[in-house]
């Protein structure tokens, strides 16, 4: 599948050399109205995570493709989301070391297409056990 909004998230990061959040990427492409179809899958976060997923997928392929294509890394956490030169310690042939597990994550499509409102449920307690804190 090819990812309908990777053009518009390369354009926005282009626009914010100092960075970026993804929650004012989602933001800037909600304007836009490129995450109408999510809206009507239905639910109350199964939207959310599909704009979410759609913005994580597009940020990891472009990971790729600006380092291959223009020899620059691109940073990406919610918080912070920031194109970067080459910094003179990578060799020409040498990747950085920055594809986390998340990646893969993000670059399956089936995780698009299948996740459920019930999954995102169960992702949701299960974040929260974690972080509660233990008497």
């Amino acid at each position: 599948m090819i990812n309908p909004v990777l053009p518009q998230v390369l354009r926005v990061l282009r626009q914010h050399p100092e960075g970026i959040s993804e929650y004012r990427l989602m933001k800037e492409l909600d304007r836009e109205h490129l995450f109408e179809e999510q809206e009507r899958v239905g639910g109350d976060m199964l939207p959310l995570y599909r704009k979410h997923f759609l913005i994580m997928n597009a940020l990891y392929d472009l990971q790729d493709i600006l380092w291959e294509e223009e020899s620059r890394v691109l940073e990406i956490s919610p918080l912070y989301i920031a194109l970067h030169d080459r910094q003179g310690k990578h060799d020409d042939d040498s990747e950085p070391a920055w594809y986390p597990l998340l990646s893969e994550y993000y670059l399956d499509w089936d995780y698009y297409r299948t996740t459920t409102e019930e999954d995102i449920d169960q992702m949701m307690r299960e974040l929260r056990e974690q972080h509660m804190p233990r008497h």
